[in-house]
C-alpha cells in the first residue's frame, strides 16, 4: 500500500480516540506506516520489538544490515503526550534507552503525534527535535508522507541520507526559533516603549470604527500591557553566558561523576533533572535532610549531586584499599574472610552498607558482592 493511502487510513483509526494502549498505536499505527517505509516487522533483521538496552527495553528498534539499532521509537497510548508532564516523562525515558547505544535517530509518537529527535546534537534533548508530524484528520498527509520518507524511509535510514537531512532540518528549525525570539524582543521593545507610530496607527483605527479618540495615555498603557505578554518564554534579557556546552557535561547522554559547583549551577532544568535522576537510579542516594531549609530547590539540587558524587568518592576509595590489601590473597572474598566480625562491620559503614544482623559470613558475601558489583 502506498504510504499515502496508508496515512489515510491511519488518520481514520485515530479519528475516534480509541487506541487506548500502546499495544493499539504500534500494531494499528506505527507498523503498518513502516512497512510502507520499507521495514519489514516480520523481519527480525529490519525490526526488533522490545529492544533490550543497559536501561530499559525500547519498544521498537529499526536495524541496520548488522543488526545495530539505528532508529528507537517509543509508543505511547492516543493522547499520552498531551499531557506536559507524561511527555517529558517519556522524553527523558527514550533518551535513557538511547545511551551507549549507536541509535541516530529517536521517535517519540502516541500515534497522534510525531516528534523526531536527533541522538546526538548540541543543546538539551528537548531542543533536539527537528520534527513533528501531526497524522489528525485535518492534517496535510502528502506533506507528512513526505517527511516520513525523507527521515524514515529504510533505504534513506540505512545510508545515512536521513541523518544529514535531520542535521540540516535541526540547523534550519534552530535559526527560524532565533528568528522568531528577535521578532518578539523587538516586538516587546516596540510596545513597551508604546512608540508612537502604533500609539498613531491605534488610536486612528479607533476613530474610524468606534467614532471617538481615546485619551493617548491610555493608548500607551494598552501597549504596554500588550508588551507583557509578547515574550511568553520569558525575559528577553539574556542570561549568563554558559562556559560548558550540553554535550561536554553529558557524553553520550550519561552524566558525569565529578561535576564541579561551578558546571552544576549551569546547568538548565532539564539537565539538571537528567543529573539527579542519574544519582537516584544509579547509585540509590537518597537527597541528604542536612539541606538549610532557606536555600532555593535549584541550591538544594547542587548540593545533593556534590553530597551524592562525595559518597561515591567514598565507596570508591574504599573499595580500592580493600582490593589492595587483599592482594596477598588468592581473591577479595578470601581477604574478607580472613578478617574479624568487627572488621567486617567497619568495612560495612565505609561502604555504606546495612549489614546489622549479619553473620560473619553474610557480611563477608555481602562486601564481596558489592566490591564485584562497583567493578562492573
Amino acid at each position: 500500500m502506498e504510504l499515502e493511502e496508508r496515512l489515510a487510513k491511519v488518520s481514520t483509526e485515530l479519528s475516534p480516540g480509541n487506541l487506548v494502549l500502546e499495544t493499539n498505536v504500534q500494531v494499528k499505527v506505527i507498523r503498518p506506516i513502516l512497512r510502507s517505509l520499507g521495514w519489514d516487522d516480520a523481519d527480525s533483521s529490519h525490526l526488533r520489538a522490545e529492544y533490550k538496552t543497559g536501561y530499559g527495553r525500547a519498544d521498537e528498534a529499526l536495524l541496520d544490515e548488522f543488526g545495530h539499532p539505528l532508529v528507537f521509537i517509543e509508543a505511547k497510548k492516543q493522547g499520552h503526550l498531551q499531557d506536559v508532564a507524561r511527555y517529558d516523562s517519556a522524553l527523558r525515558q527514550l533518551f535513557r534507552y538511547a545511551r551507549n547505544e549507536p541509535v541516530r535517530i529517536l521517535l517519540l509518537t502516541d500515534g497522534e503525534t510525531w516528534d523526531f529527535y536527533l541522538r546526538k546534537a548540541a543543546g538539551s534533548p528537548a531542543e533536539r527535535r527537528f520534527l513533528r508530524l501531526t497524522l489528525a484528520e485535518s492534517a496535510d498527509l502528502e506533506e507528512a508522507a513526505s517527511a516520513l520518507r525523507t527521515f524514515l524511509r529504510r533505504d534513506a535510514v540505512l545510508n545515512d541520507d536521513a541523518i544529514r537531512a535531520a542535521q540540516a532540518r535541526l540547523v534550519d528549525e534552530k535559526a527560524r526559533s532565533e528568528r522568531r525570539r528577535d521578532i518578539q524582543i523587538a516586538w516587546r521593545a516596540l510596545l513597551d516603549g508604546s512608540d508612537e507610530t502604533l500609539r498613531s496607527l491605534l488610536t486612528e483605527r479607533i476613530e474610524q470604527g468606534a467614532g471617538h479618540r481615546p485619551p493617548s495615555a491610555e493608548i500607551a498603557d494598552f501597549l504596554r500591557e500588550q508588551g507583557a505578554h509578547a515574550l511568553p518564554e520569558g525575559d528577553p534579557a539574556p542570561g549568563p553566558s554558559r562556559p560548558y556546552t550540553y554535550d561536554e557535561l553529558f557524553p553520550d547522554d550519561r552524566p558525569r561523576t565529578d561535576y564541579a559547583r561551578d558546571e552544576l549551577e549551569h546547568l538548565m532544568p532539564d539537565e539538571m533533572s537528567d543529573v539527579l535522576e542519574w544519582w537516584a537510579e544509579e547509585w540509590e542516594v537518597d537527597a541528604p535532610t542536612e539541606h538549610d531549609c532557606d536555600l532555593g530547590e535549584s541550591s538544594q539540587n547542587v548540593e545533593f549531586v556534590l553530597h551524592a558524587q562525595g559518597l561515591y568518592r567514598g565507596w570508591v576509595t574504599a573499595a580500592d584499599e580493600i582490593r589492595e590489601a587483599a592482594e596477598e590473597f588468592v581473591d577479595v572474598q578470601a581477604y574478607l574472610a580472613s578478617l574479624k566480625v568487627v572488621e567486617l562491620r567497619d568495612w560495612a559503614v565505609r561502604l555504606g552498607l546495612g549489614t546489622s544482623g549479619l553473620r560473619k559470613q553474610g557480611l563477608v558475601d555481602t562486601l564481596a558482592e558489592n566490591i564485584e558489583w562497583l567493578g562492573d
